[in-house]
């Protein structure tokens, strides 16, 4: 106010930090800081606490302290020798493994599999390789079956197989037999987003960790008397518009979100009538976005794939 410019007084809040006064009886009960803030825990699922929150972000992602979301954490450039023979691709909560040919995915994702044809020998006496058997065998086929050496091409020196129980030959023979099933997702919060799934590629488990909020500051409680709440507490009705009423309010909400009870504004989880014919559909604070498959374009508003 005022110039030069000084800052005006600071309105004390009956409340402490986390709490808002009941309406009714004017006494500090607890914020739910996951409704009440709009794009909290974006790609987490958002748990409230007595006086704060908590998010809980789902496996491929990591809590950015900075912007209180879940970011996609790039496996490809984090974990050493990811793709091991072939090219790595990040994708939402997961990546999968791009392998040349010759070389194909293994079902966890987690390498590439040569499955050239070669020569398998069946004993090694004295460091030479002997007693070569006359069918091709990958050499996955030949080393973790009963083999004991392997050439890629009748002039290449054979090389020796790696000896059981070490970690050479678990990285070879560690391919799980049959491609488990998708798991059906449970009922969960609209904004967690499920892992992409590619044939043949089954996303690497990941340590769900939650990080609290920080500890808010402690302001005394008072009791207090109001005409106009929507004056008075600025941050009601959250995504939506605050209508003041003789002694009380109510809540008019935004596009996109609807009432719940008589104080909140929720998202409305636009994917449950399936509007991304040919993509993923991705619900969002007040709308949606498609994620569009191979061989669709996605609209300018994001909205639909053609």
């Amino acid at each position: 106010w005022g110039h030069p410019c000084e800052m005006c007084p600071a309105q004390p809040h009956p409340c402490r930090r986390g709490f808002i006064p009941n309406i009714r009886t004017g006494a500090c009960q607890d914020v739910d800081e996951c409704q009440a803030i709009p794009g909290i825990c974006q790609g987490g699922n958002c748990i409230n606490t007595v006086g704060s929150f908590e998010c809980k972000c789902p496996a491929g992602h990591k809590f950015n302290e900075v912007t209180q979301k879940c970011d996609d954490i790039d496996e490809c450039s984090t974990i050493p020798g990811i793709c091991d023979g072939g090219e790595c691709s990040n994708t939402v909560s997961s990546y999968f493994c791009k392998c040349p040919p010759g070389f194909y995915t293994a079902p966890d994702g987690l390498k590439c599999i040569d499955v050239r044809p070669g020569f398998c020998f069946s004993t090694l006496s004295n460091g030479r390789c002997g007693n070569q058997l006359p069918q091709p065998l990958s050499k996955m086929q030949c080393c973790c079956d009963s083999g004991r050496c392997w050439a890629s091409a009748p002039a290449a020196a054979p090389e020796m197989c790696p000896i059981r129980s070490t970690d050479e030959y678990r990285k070879l023979c560690t391919v799980a037999a049959v491609l488990p099933a998708r798991p059906e997702l449970p009922p969960a919060r609209p904004d967690i987003i499920p892992p992409p799934f590619f044939p043949g590629v089954q996303p690497p488990p990941h340590p769900e960790i939650i990080y609290p909020s920080r500890a808010p500051p402690i302001h005394p409680i008072v009791p207090v008397n109001l005409t106009d709440y929507c004056q008075t507490f600025r941050h009601l009705c959250r995504n939506g518009r605050c209508i003041p009423t003789p002694g009380s309010y109510r809540c008019e909400c935004n596009k996109g979100f609807q009432l719940h009870g008589r104080e909140e504004c929720l998202d409305i989880d636009e994917c449950e009538r399936n509007p991304c014919v040919g993509g993923d559909c991705m619900n969002t604070q007040g709308s949606y976005v498609c994620q569009c498959r191979i061989g669709y374009q996605s609209t300018a508003t994001r909205t639909e794939c053609r």
